[in-house]
């Protein structure tokens, strides 16, 4: 018992130094720690499991020993006991020549003790040799755990001082056997003719009881030696034990102060999480309406290069234009020429000077009106150049703000990036403050497994202490047997009556260290259920806000969806007006071309004819232009109406938003006060104010980035007006 005392203390010294060996770990490095500790758990189980069989055996061999080493003593008595009364059967066979029934009954007694006597220390060498096995096999287990030094020299120093007590113990058993052996029978002095035993048998009968006598005497004091050597021992180890119990408590203050810190750790970056969590939804909420900027920045880019392809083809056909005008003017040049020479040539004819004279008249006022016709496509043309500028100045401008869109895409992509690593790490963390929780759950079950094994400890430890007391009350009334009578055995029932008392005191102080430790113990486990209640309610928690997020995020993007398929609608509709627009200017060109063809054709009786079906196109044409700019009005008006019932609905779901988060702050503060008093600590109502704060800025980015969007869908529906504008009063 005293031997596994010494075993416990520098195992849970052990276990100490592995515990804060662990925790240093872990704060350095927590993911090669955990798996170093899991490795050595797994790998020094099964040798801690053979240790504690192997004390538990060498624990039950101790107290088989002493019981054993007592029943010897017992034998031993009752071998003196044999030996007075062989002495005295012998007196009585030499004085009484006859044989009594008195004798005959001592006679009888003296072979029924020697009879039992020798079965009794069989059974004594049989159940040594028991032990003897048990120690051996024990010896073959604590083989396979050299590595665990300490604990196998513990073991082993006591494996040795059980077989040092075992092999007392055997001796002790072989000497009383050849003690008993030299016992005579009590019938083999009663000689069946009543003769004289010889004087020289009587004699070598007296010396050998002498010193049998005296080689037990001997044998006692050896006993009592060894036994008291034993006694100093397990009050050695009571002390050491005693000892233990108050490092062990050391400990455990220990450790329960660095279960504050951790929780207080723990705490911390949570809160540090949360911040860095809600940065990083503000930072993704911000590369959306980044990525929906740079979308629209590429939509009004291909809206620009649309309309730059449909100036150049109205730059081609002008071109064209001034191409046929040129031909035209040569043409006329030749004409001019003609008549110059057929005037030239017919000088002489009188008649057809008239004629050629009106012809030459309706030619200048043809060549006065394809001057003005010049002249108007001079201006055209120059016109036509100034828009021309326009735009490509127009689409440097473009150009400039599609740079400055991908430069802060970039930047975006980057900010992700960085957002994204932190919030790896932060996982990390919060992996590694979760493994710190197991961690302590962990040590929270070793140290109740260590205050078990304190409370077996302590009632083996009891055990122990009865059983020395038992000893040594034993062996004061052996001692007391042999050197008085009855009467000094009164005296020792009484000093062991007080003693059993002190025992008992002991005992009381005991139970009540146990019941402060069962205190302990609900204390413990009562702030573990504490601790798990705040836990659960933190993840409640949070999984109540990635709800509201998802939510808000889903709303989002469902707004988002909608206005896209608007400025799909609003696309499709100014392609059509384009259209509209081009057949327009095609119907205009048609209807010169034709006005050109019949002045060209028809003489000079027929101008005012001419100047009627001109003036009759040109008053087709007005009204067709009339109707297109009605249409134009009131596609405006609809897209007006659509910008004001779009702006309603962002209103009304501001004010939706605005009403839920005051209703939320009415109800949170409440809920974050309840949940600090439950847990101990004020809760921190600054990150709450944050959070709102993150939601209000991501409302507000993206009911600008809708505004933004109608508003570049107006800009350009205004271009086109005023294109079209434009296009009217050329034509």
């Amino acid at each position: 018992m005293s031997s596994k005392l010494d075993v416990d203390k520098p195992k849970n010294l052990e276990m100490g130094t592995n515990d804060q060996r662990v925790v240093d770990i872990n704060t350095a490095n927590p993911t090669p720690a955990k798996v170093y500790l899991q490795e050595e758990v797994v790998s020094s189980g099964k040798d801690m499991q053979d240790i504690e069989d192997t004390m538990r055996v060498l624990t039950t061999v101790d107290l088989d020993l002493a019981h054993s080493a007592e029943k010897l003593v017992n034998l031993h008595v009752v071998l003196m006991h044999l030996l007075a009364r062989d002495n005295d059967l012998e007196t009585m066979a030499v004085e009484n020549g006859y044989i009594s029934s008195i004798s005959t009954e001592k006679a009888l007694v003296y072979d029924l003790l020697s009879g039992i006597l020798d079965s009794e220390l069989r059974e004594v060498d049989i159940f040594l040799d028991s032990l003897q096995a048990e120690i051996v096999d024990a010896h073959h287990k604590i083989s396979s755990c050299r590595h665990l030094r300490e604990l196998f020299s513990v073991v082993e120093e006591k494996l040795h001082d059980s077989e040092e007590s075992l092999k007392q113990s055997q001796e002790h058993v072989l000497e009383l056997k050849t003690q008993s052996a030299k016992l005579p029978r009590a019938f083999s002095s009663f000689k069946p003719d009543n003769c004289k035993i010889d004087e020289a048998i009587e004699l070598t009968g007296n010396v050998s009881a002498s010193k049998i006598s005296g080689i037990s005497k001997n044998q006692n004091g050896q006993q009592q030696r060894h036994n008291l050597r034993m006694l100093e021992k397990s009050l050695a180890r009571e002390l050491d034990l005693e000892k233990k119990i108050s490092e062990l408590k050391q400990n455990e203050e220990q450790l329960k102060l660095k279960l504050h810190h951790t929780e207080q750790v723990a705490f911390r970056m949570e809160e540090a999480a949360e911040v860095v969590w809600g940065r990083f939804l503000e930072a993704d909420n911000a590369s959306e309406v980044l990525m929906g900027i740079s979308k629209e920045m590429l939509g009004r880019l291909q809206i620009v290069q649309f309309n730059l392809n449909g100036s150049l083809q109205r730059e081609a056909e002008l071109k064209s234009k001034l191409e046929d005008f040129i031909e035209e003017m040569n043409t006329k040049n030749i004409a001019l020429q003609k008549l110059e020479s057929s005037n030239a040539e017919h000088i002489t004819i009188s008649s057809e000077v008239l004629i050629l004279k009106e012809k030459v008249k309706s030619l200048e006022e043809r060549l006065k009106e394809s001057g003005i016709r010049l002249i108007n496509a001079n201006a055209s043309y120059e016109a036509s150049q100034d828009q021309i500028n326009e735009m490509e100045n127009f689409i440097e401008s473009l150009k400039d703000n599609i740079y400055e869109a991908e430069s802060k895409a970039e930047t975006a992509e980057s900010k992700v990036t960085q957002l994204t690593d932190t919030n790896l790490e932060l996982s990390e963390e919060i992996n590694f403050l979760k493994s710190n929780n197991e961690s302590d759950t962990k040590k929270v079950g070793l140290l109740e497994n260590q205050l078990r094994e304190l409370e077996i400890q302590l009632k083996h430890a009891k055990v122990s202490s009865e059983a020395s007391q038992e000893q040594q009350n034993m062996l004061y009334s052996a001692i007391w047997d042999m050197e008085t009578l009855i009467e000094d055995l009164k005296s020792k029932v009484s000093k062991a009556e007080s003693k059993t008392e002190r025992v008992e005191e002991q005992c009381i102080l005991l139970s009540e260290s146990n019941f402060e430790l069962d205190k302990e113990l609900k204390f413990t486990r009562d702030r573990m259920q504490m601790l798990e209640y705040s836990i659960d309610q933190a993840n409640k928690a949070k999984v109540a806000n990635a709800k509201e997020i998802d939510h808000r995020a889903k709303f989002m993007m469902d707004m988002v969806t909608q206005l896209a398929t608007q400025r799909d609608l609003i696309q499709k509709q100014l392609y059509t007006l384009t259209k509209e627009n081009k057949l327009l200017v095609g119907k205009v060109l048609y209807a010169d071309k034709n006005a050109s063809a019949t002045m060209h054709n028809i003489g000079d009786g027929d101008n005012k004819e001419l100047e009627f079906s001109k003036n009759d196109s040109i008053h087709a044409t007005h009204m067709k232009t009339s109707d297109d700019v009605v249409s134009l009005a009131k596609s405006s008006e609809a897209g007006m109406y659509l910008l004001n019932k779009y702006s309603a609905v962002l209103n009304k779901y501001v004010v939706d938003e605005f009403s839920k988060e005051s209703t939320a702050c009415e109800t949170e503060p409440g809920s974050a006060i309840t949940a600090s008093k439950s847990n101990g600590t004020v809760s921190d109502h600054g990150e709450v104010v944050k959070l709102r704060e993150a939601g209000n800025h991501n409302l507000k980015c993206v009911s600008m980035a809708i505004l933004v969007a109608l508003l570049s869908v107006l800009a350009i529906y205004l271009i086109k007006q005023e294109n079209l504008s434009s296009l009217i009063k050329l034509f």
